[in-house]
């Protein structure tokens, strides 16, 4: 059973109603973390330090509703109430591994409004309460100060597009330059990741999206700024009693292995709502064959889409997906479609399919149209070109998430922005765009190997992305090892893979690498983010599926690089079967490595290359005499 759960022990903590004449401090649980609160020149502000030393700097708080400021310019920050918060965070219950956090949740109260903060050890978030009349929201005057000298980390994309679809290439500038480095403005889109000159990284988002507009960022000198799509105009806040905006989240990793594992976005969204997810059997990743970015002539034709298909058992792959055209391609597409789902369920394969958004906009035409997909026993639908962040677009995704559920369908949004953490809320949610992912490279703009070498920590550590990975044909400059670790690193439960499945299956060159593809994990149990890897410069992360652990490793420079793994924390290393998979001419090499290599190992990343390192769990007696021979 897939179920996203959610288990919360809360524990109250006697308070005094201190009112904020003075600072008030929010801790973290440990204490390392302090939110400190205070009034300053007729506004509320904030600062956060950890153990003392500032992460950020004072900033405004404060939203401006019809026309008048949240916050009384007279009051001062009221502690009304604290509470100790366990959560247990189980996405997709039976593919990942549950993650307990902590923290402390504070209620504050200003004048007349109110405000909730969680305060974790490695980061906070804060929400502001929302009056539930339908008012008319102006203006978020929360700000993000940063130190000028720091490095950050921000997509960037030359045209209109770049906060439409946040495909653009993950790049760096000084935290005071991001007010000028864009040739389309100031604002930024999220996350943005902060390099901190004393070490470690900050981040800043926001969590559980849900009623409200997306969150922008508009720099100002070293400021960001929360900004929306609806400009001075503004949008209407929902008529809900005890609403309140998405969380504004600022994230500490000490490492980049902690910036990959930080849980904060995805723990605080809510838990699902068992009305549409008591039952989630039909929640289940996988691997999919795609047919659009390698399309020719025989796109679409019914018998080709058969042998893909048939390619996708061969793989053990889960799924196809049919893309853009299939309505109009077919002149009775109900009965090609109910054909092609027919002849999938003799292969055991599922099939996906695409819709334009503009046309589901209708939730009445939204409504038959998945109750037919439902009834022709179709897996899941890729829906694409919302093209906006807005308020009515945020209204849409989530309706049509429930609408999905409610017909056990799954879901993957293209043509929108990152993740906010939904799939907790909506586990049918399993990946979503929100990328700069291998469709450039039948564009004309080829993906550099620097932007992929960013992604584990940038744009992944707000959740899945549907990057399609693995375009071997079409690699730009990137070399096929390369392509091959992408299919590790960019994580997605619903991982759809860019090359012809029938090119994969048919070319010698591939035959080396087909029993990791039919392999091919698409959830993870446990990540290690090792030694030599640096945002832009080299990806190097070992993962657990099970009892199998994956060392997947690109470069992103154009010179080559060599690094020892060091394997330490897998404490039984004579356990396991090793396979390490490399570049070679335009092919791959394989070579299997003993025990005592692996103590130690060292390879060699081509220019903009790569490499795989498979480790097999053996049975048990095959490892007792893989430990012998390395005793001997």
């Amino acid at each position: 059973m897939i179920i996203a759960l959610n288990s919360l022990l809360l524990l109250t903590i006697p308070f005094t109603g201190q009112c904020s004449v003075q600072p008030l401090q929010l801790k973290s649980p440990s204490g390392t973390i302090t939110v400190t609160i205070f009034k300053e020149n007729n506004g509320i502000f904030y600062n956060v330090t950890q153990n003392g030393r500032p992460l950020l700097a004072p900033a405004p708080l404060g939203l401006r509703i019809d026309g008048t400021a949240l916050f009384d310019n007279t009051a001062y920050p009221v502690l009304q109430g604290k509470a100790f918060v366990t959560d247990t965070l189980a996405l997709l219950k039976d593919h990942y591994q549950a993650k307990q956090t902590r923290y402390l949740k504070y209620q504050v109260r200003i004048g007349t409004a109110g405000m909730e903060f969680a305060v974790f050890d490695n980061g906070c978030a804060f929400r502001y309460k929302l009056p539930g009349n339908g008012a008319h929201l102006l203006e978020e005057q929360t700000g993000f100060t940063l130190d000028p000298n720091s490095r950050a980390w921000f997509f960037e994309r030359t045209n209109s597009w770049k906060l439409k679809s946040y495909a653009g290439l993950w790049m760096q500038t000084r935290a005071d330059s991001l007010d000028k480095i864009s040739p389309v403005g100031p604002v930024q889109g999220k996350p943005v990741i902060v390099e901190c000159k004393q070490g470690g990284y900050l981040f800043i988002t926001e969590a559980a999206l849900y009623g409200f507009s997306g969150m922008r960022l508009k720099a100002t000198g070293n400021r960001l700024t929360v900004d929306f799509t609806e400009g001075p105009q503004g949008f209407i806040l929902k008529k809900t009693a005890d609403a309140y905006s998405p969380w504004r989240v600022i994230g500490f990793a000490k490492d980049l292995n902690a910036l990959v594992n930080h849980s904060m976005i995805a723990t605080l969204n809510p838990a699902p709502d068992p009305a549409d997810f008591k039952n989630t059997a039909y929640i289940k990743p996988g691997r999919s064959v795609w047919s659009w970015i390698t399309k020719d002539d025989r796109y679409l034709d019914p018998d080709f889409e058969k042998q893909l298909i048939s390619a996708a058992a061969a793989l053990a792959f889960e799924y196809t997906l049919i893309d853009d055209g299939w309505e109009q391609k077919w002149n009775d597409k109900w009965t090609v479609l109910k054909e092609l789902v027919a002849f999938g369920k003799t292969k055991k394969v599922g099939v996906w399919v695409w819709k334009d958004s503009k046309f589901l906009r209708d939730s009445s035409y939204r409504d038959a149209f998945l109750d037919t997909l439902q009834q022709l026993g179709v897996a899941g639908i890729k829906i694409d070109f919302m093209n906006s962040e807005a308020q009515e677009l945020i209204d849409f995704e989530t309706a049509f998430l429930k609408a999905a559920a409610q017909r056990k369908l799954m879901v993957n949004f293209h043509g929108c922005q990152t993740s906010t953490g939904t799939y907790r809320t909506y586990p049918n949610e399993l990946t979503r765009e929100g990328i700069r992912g291998m469709e450039l490279n039948i564009m004309n703009e080829p993906i550099p190997a620097w932007h992929n070498a960013a992604l584990p920590f940038t744009r992944f550590i707000t959740g899945p992305g549907d990057y399609t990975p693995g375009l071997f044909s079409k690699k730009g400059a990137t070399t096929n090892a390369h392509q091959l670790a992408l299919l590790y690193l960019m994580e997605s439960p619903f991982q759809c893979i860019a090359e012809n499945p029938l090119t994969l299956l048919s070319e010698p060159r591939f035959k080396v690498i087909l029993p990791l593809l039919r392999k091919l994990p698409v959830t993870w149990d446990e990540r290690v983010v090792l030694s030599g890897s640096r945002i832009g410069q080299a990806a190097i992360i070992a993962k657990r599926n099970g009892k199998d652990w994956y060392i997947a490793a690109v470069n992103g420079q154009e010179k080559a690089i060599t690094q020892t793994l060091d394997l330490s924390f897998i404490k039984d290393r004579s356990a396991y079967r090793a396979t390490l998979i490399k570049d070679q001419d335009d092919g791959f090499s394989a070579a299997v490595l003993r025990p005592e290599q692996l103590d130690k190992t060292t390879v060699t990343l081509q220019p903009s290359g790569g490499m795989v390192l498979y480790l097999e769990a053996l049975p048990a007696k095959e490892s007792g005499n893989n430990l012998r021979k390395h005793k001997q």
